[in-house]
């Protein structure tokens, strides 16, 4: 089974949307991962936020290690901070429009003069997210095209994240270490993947974990948990991991990851009519009909991350 590359270009057009959503929904319905091509966002917009990583994840660590990331998840986490012990470093933009420059203190000072440009990224994001989510409402037949996206707005809650990783390039493979990223689902609604390089792996619905392709102008997408649930487990939020196999310790790899997330007091229930749910397990834990998106974030989160970063 081919990995899914669809062209979202007319994903506003009348006349193609419902062709479009059935074909983004039919992906997520397999994989839970997809290649968009066609995207809103223009890829210089990219390359900024690529270039502005790359010049910051080149600093020193003492301009970078005073400021770990927060509970609003906003910080810099680096290599073997996580609970998994791996080895990525990890630039966390999180909070509400706004909350960068408010909260500049718990920013390292490279990204002062920043904040604005990281909060037009993140709304351009925020803005395709909400067109992926109208599109699973219209292949699944809701009867409101928002049902999904209205629960998405982007100035409730505690607002999405736009977080900036780095593979470091080592001469030596570290000892006693996890794997570049361990193998985990997300927590929330839609994540964006932006990449420099290829080295995420999926697992795929043969059960055999592949490499998920790295395109020109092309955007990975994969759903988390919460959305997965939430669709009575229509959609699916899939295993997807970094391994110092597929990714060896003398290579670099720069990718950026939004996680679109649905207001934290939306309360998941999945929809599912005359249908009895089997047990939903998201990173090990078993998720039960009636919790919030903000106890499930917190609860996932505290499981790979530790309760550092768990709000």
């Amino acid at each position: 089974m081919p990995f899914p590359v669809i062209d979202i270009s007319n994903i506003d057009d009348p006349q193609h949307q419902l062709t479009i959503a059935q074909q983004i929904t039919d992906a997520c319905k397999q994989w839970g991962f997809l290649l968009i091509k066609g995207h809103p966002i223009p890829p210089s917009d990219i390359q900024e936020m690529f270039s502005l990583a790359k010049d910051f994840f080149s600093l020193l660590d003492n301009e970078k290690d005073p400021w770990p990331i927060n509970k609003n998840q906003i910080g810099y986490m680096g290599s073997f901070r996580d609970k998994n012990n791996d080895d990525k470093m990890s630039m966390w933009f999180g909070g509400l429009p706004g909350a960068l420059e408010n909260n500049s203190e718990a920013l390292p000072p490279f990204w002062h003069t920043k904040t604005q440009r990281i909060e037009a990224f993140k709304h351009e994001c925020h803005a395709l997210v909400l067109k992926l989510l109208v599109c699973f409402a219209i292949a699944m037949d809701l009867p409101d095209n928002d049902f999904f996206a209205k629960a998405h707005r982007e100035n409730i809650g505690r607002g999405n994240s736009l977080r900036m990783l780095m593979y470091p390039a080592r001469d030596k493979k570290p000892k006693d270490v996890g794997s570049r990223m361990g193998q985990h689902t997300d927590s929330g609604s839609v994540t964006l993947l932006f990449q420099q390089a290829a080295g995420l792996e999926v697992l795929a619905p043969s059960g055999e974990w592949v490499k998920a392709p790295c395109e020109r102008d092309c955007i990975l997408i994969n759903l988390g948990d919460a959305l997965s649930f939430w669709s009575g487990n229509q959609l699916k939020a899939t295993l997807h991991r970094v391994t110092f196999d597929g990714l060896p310790h003398d290579k670099e790899r720069q990718s950026m990851a939004y996680f679109g997330a649905a207001n934290p007091d939306t309360v998941l229930q999945p929809l599912l009519s005359g249908v009895t749910m089997g047990k939903y397990y998201s990173n090990g834990l078993c998720v039960e009909p009636g919790i919030t998106v903000g106890e499930l974030n917190k609860q996932i989160m505290t499981s790979i991350y530790g309760p550092a970063v768990a709000v």
